[in-house]
């Protein structure tokens, strides 16, 4: 018995001490792009190719897919149960659930919209991968009209794609950049207003001229940015994924935008033509 008792402590020490030897994986690298719209020039890039979820970037493609299909802003829809919002269960205009979508990251606004088009969430879906693959998005997924799905995955390029293509609304250009939104709430025994701040309020505050921007985070996205920026008469998109905190995120664009590298070099990588999607 003694043997038996000796074997299983020796066992056991062994299992032990493999498991905390064991050396942990290391943390993903964020994937950085920067991209001079004006002179059709990437300008840095790291990682910029790597295939990986993009969180609440993903609602830029949803508010395309809403503005084309009614510019009924008036029109109240029933705030869907499909997400988390801070907004209370109520009916809201088209006009303020856009806001919420773009300034506040409402991923409740995301599924109303999606549960309001024409054939329902699916068809949304549908719409959403088919505009990426008319833009030539070729490594980009949508599975969800939020980016709370892992399944939402794109590389740098293709969202730079994307907020160039978003940069064309005026109306996302105008509404991305707000600090904040008012929106009226509504319950059996009063009205009152609701003020939501921008997710991308830090960047507004400290980068100029941004003309779209938006966030984005998930456990399995890390966190993330995307943004078309006016700097010295020309247009520049950023992409930063898989940043590991918001003040890295937002290091790694200011970086980019000001120093025109992916942080590890210190000086910008040769600029090369990047064929336009």
């Amino acid at each position: 018995m003694a043997v038996i008792q000796t074997a299983i402590v020796i066992i056991f020490f062994l299992i032990s001490f493999a498991t905390q030897a064991r050396p942990r994986p290391p943390e993903p690298e964020p994937s950085v792009w920067l991209y001079n719209q004006t002179q059709d020039q990437v300008v840095a890039e790291r990682n910029a190719y790597q295939v990986r979820p993009f969180a609440s970037i993903t609602k830029l493609m949803t508010a395309m897919i809403v503005i084309d299909q009614d510019w009924n802003w008036e029109r109240r829809l029933q705030l869907s149960k499909l997400a988390g919002s801070r907004l209370p269960t109520g009916r809201y205009t088209r006009g303020e659930l856009l806001r919420a979508l773009l300034i506040n990251s409402n991923n409740a606004a995301a599924e109303t919209f999606a549960a309001d088009y024409p054939g329902g969430r699916s068809a949304f879906l549908r719409a959403m991968n088919q505009r990426a693959w008319s833009l030539g998005m070729y490594s980009t997924q949508f599975q969800d009209p939020s980016g709370l799905s892992s399944g939402n995955v794109s590389n740098t390029g293709d969202l730079g794609t994307m907020i160039r293509a978003a940069g064309e609304y005026s109306i996302i250009r105008d509404i991305s950049t707000q600090s904040h939104v008012a929106v009226e709430t509504r319950s059996r025994k009063r009205t009152r207003i609701m003020e939501l701040n921008n997710t991308n309020g830090r960047a507004l505050g400290m980068i100029d001229n941004v003309r779209v921007g938006k966030t984005g985070f998930t456990n399995p996205a890390g966190f993330c940015m995307g943004m078309q920026v006016e700097q010295q008469g020309e247009v520049y998109l950023v992409v930063v994924l898989g940043a590991k905190n918001s003040a890295k995120r937002l290091d790694l664009v200011k970086n980019l935008l000001y120093n025109h590298t992916a942080e590890v070099a210190d000086t910008p990588r040769q600029s090369r033509k990047y064929r336009s999607k």
